[in-house]
This record gives C-alpha cells, structure tokens and sequence, in this order.
C-alpha cells in the first residue's frame, strides 16, 4: 500500500513566517476551452517534480499525531501534477475528468475541524486534500458533494501540519469554487471570476473590488476643466489605479482585471496564449520581493542545507520571493503545461497518454535549464523592399 509522506508539502512550502506568494485563475474561449494557471512563489526550490498518479493508487491518510491512521482510499482518476521529494502527492494538478485543484497558503485565516478520534477513518488533513480531491471527484459538483463528508484536520507539525492552506478547483465546463477552512468551519465559495491568490479570506477579496469599480479597459475619456482639456499622457488610462505591488490583494485585483478584459479568443491554441500572456503579468523577479524572516540555511547551488535553522538579519541573508513555477491545465485537450523560472520554454504531459503508459506513480523532472533557439543562420537577403517608403542600396 502506498502511503502518503506529508514532508514534502513542508519542505515545498517550508514556513508561513516567509511571504510566498501564489496567485492562480481561469479563462475561456469563445468555443468553450477552459484554462486554470498558476504561479508558486517562493524563496527556494524544494526539489519539485511533475508527479504522475494513475488510477488503483492506494492511500492511508494522516492524523494529527503524525501517524497514518486516517482515511483509507483508492484513486478513481489519474492525476499529473506538481509534487515533490520523488513522493506521491501533489499541491496542484489535474485530472484525467477534467478536474484541477491547487492549494494556495492562507496565513492567519487557516483553523481547521477539530479531530475526533471516532471519525478516524473519514480524516485526512490539510496537505492531503488536492490529492484526495483529484483523486475522488471528477467534477466541481462532485467537490461540492463529497467535500463535507470528510473530516479535514490540522496534521503534525513535522508533517505538514504547520501549513495553513486553502484550496481553488476548477473543471473543464468552467465551474469555480473556493475551499477555506476558518474557525474549525468549512466555506464553499462560488468563485464567479475565477482568480485566487492568499489571506484574506476569499470573501474579502471580492469585497476589496469595490475599490476598484472605476476600473475601464477603455482609455479616459478627455476632461474638460473651465475650457481647458485635459487628456491622458498616452494609452493605458483606463486602468489607472490597478494596483501593481505583489500583495495577495493587489495580484488578485490584478488578475480579475486582465481576465476580465482580456480581448475574448476561440480555440485552444489562442487560448493558451492568452493564458500564458496573463500569467507573465504576475510573475516575481528575485529581488522585487525581500522579507527580513527566518530562512534556512542554503548551499551556494540554492538547495537547503538544514530548514529553519539560520535567522536572516540585515547583516545577513534575505528572503527573496520569486516565481519559482507556473503551470497551466488545458482541460479542452488534457494536456498540463509548465515551466520553471531559469527556464521560460513551456512544455506539457499528455494527461491521458501520460496515464496509458505509466501504470505506477511516476516523475518528470520540473527544473531545466533554458535552451534557446540560434536563429542568426535563418538570415537572408531582403528582397522586394518598396522605395516609395525608404529607399536604400544593398553593399
């Protein structure tokens, strides 16, 4: 039976005292293609890898006491995500229905059920619930009609447990919902713009938009001041005032403005490149996001030496936030797209042929390096140049 190790959630988020940042959303066609991306933002990278779970996967869910006594279940769908430490559970993914699930830190708002020791086997805990999700449902209704029949508890501290998380899901027809966890409650949010990023509570956010209600895709129209007018200085006008700084309230009213003014497109390739080009508006350079918090102690090749064990001073090492990710699930062809940040070429597994060919839970190395394409051999000789407009000699 394989059983689930809740470290690599840890060690893929590590610390809620550092500002990750993660932002995700949902986009449509015309012709009904649905598109959920997503950023993870952090420090260091954890060792992530694309995971591949095919379905007769047997899990053991966790208690709070660290042990695997919880929820014994089988995988119904094939999933591919985002895992890491070679370990089989992913912290976002899709599935082989047309579902995805990403989990998302939500810091000072996460309080989950309180356990009870009778209803072990219908527990799991918080680091569990994308892949029990994924795993189980196939649908946003699905979510909604399973979700409340299991307990979801805080896990051990040395297994995830520390982290507090909240949950975007998303299916191919479109639906959104956001799960959060507050107070030992769990809240079903319809999520009618698709986006998500961290604290505070989804329902703040959408609150939070009524700052922004004079937002227009169209440039101002001109003001005229006692006969004097006054234009804008160039295009852009209309989108005066989005807020561009990386806080979770910034980056999710960031979002619901591209996405809802982004220019509508049919077809899966037009699409993605959508998707793509929104997602490049959110990502993290290092250095543009600094924390003086508590840091792990890392090799010169950015790997960790030993967790939580060095605290940055001014003197010292500084958190530095970046967009270590981004992954996109095309649910219209099944196929799940990333790329890292020293690598900005996309590339994607086959859902279903990834879930064909492997038949026990597999891996695809995340972290490449950039290769680029030599164009300069492609040069030619330019012919048929019009010297009505510019007239020149060839040496």
């Amino acid at each position: 039976m394989r059983k689930i190790a809740l470290l690599l959630i840890a060690c893929l988020l590590l610390s809620t005292a550092v500002a990750f940042a993660c932002s995700s959303f949902r986009i449509a066609t015309t012709d009904g293609c649905v598109f959920y991306a997503r950023t993870m933002e952090d420090p260091f990278p954890m060792g992530e890898i694309v995971t591949i779970i095919p379905a007769g996967t047997k899990y053991t869910g966790m208690l709070p006491d660290g042990s695997q006594g919880g929820m014994k279940w089988t995988t119904k769908y094939g999933i591919v995500g985002i895992g890491a430490l070679n370990l089989p559970i992913v912290c976002d993914g899709m599935n082989d229905a047309g579902l995805a699930v990403g989990m998302l830190l939500y810091p000072g708002y996460a309080d989950y059920m309180k356990f009870d020791a009778t209803a072990s086997a219908n527990t799991i805990t918080q680091p569990e619930v994308a892949t029990w999700l994924l795993s189980t449902c196939a649908t946003v209704a699905d979510v909604r009609n399973n979700i409340g029949k299991i307990s979801v508890v805080k896990g051990a501290d040395d297994h995830g447990g520390s982290l507090p998380l909240h949950y975007t899901v998303h299916d191919k027809s479109g639906a959104s919902i956001v799960l959060e966890y507050t107070q030992g409650t769990l809240h079903v949010f319809e999520n009618p713009f698709g986006v998500m990023t961290n604290s505070p509570s989804f329902d703040w956010h959408l609150t939070n938009l009524k700052n922004y209600a004079n937002l227009r895709a169209s440039n101002a129209p001109p003001l005229t001041i006692n006969n004097v007018q006054v234009t804008g200085f160039g295009q852009g006008t209309g989108m005066l005032g989005l807020p561009g700084d990386y806080t979770p309230a910034s980056r999710f009213v960031r979002l619901v403005a591209l996405t809802a003014s982004s220019l509508p497109v049919t077809g899966a390739d037009n699409g993605l490149t959508l998707a793509m080009n929104i997602v490049n508006n959110i990502d993290i350079p290092v250095g543009a996001v600094r924390g003086i918090e508590g840091a792990p102690n890392i090799n010169t090749d950015g790997n960790i030496k030993s967790p939580g064990t060095v605290a940055v001073t001014e003197s010292g090492k500084i958190v530095m936030d970046r967009c270590l990710w981004v992954d996109i699930a095309d649910f219209s062809r099944g196929r799940y797209y990333y790329r890292n940040y020293n690598d900005m070429n996309w590339r994607y597994v086959d859902v279903k042929q990834a879930l064909r060919v492997n038949k026990t839970v597999a891996t695809i190395p995340l972290y490449t390096q950039g290769v680029y394409i030599d164009d300069t051999a492609k040069a030619k000789v330019l012919h048929n140049a019009n010297p009505k407009f510019y007239s020149f000699q060839n040496p």
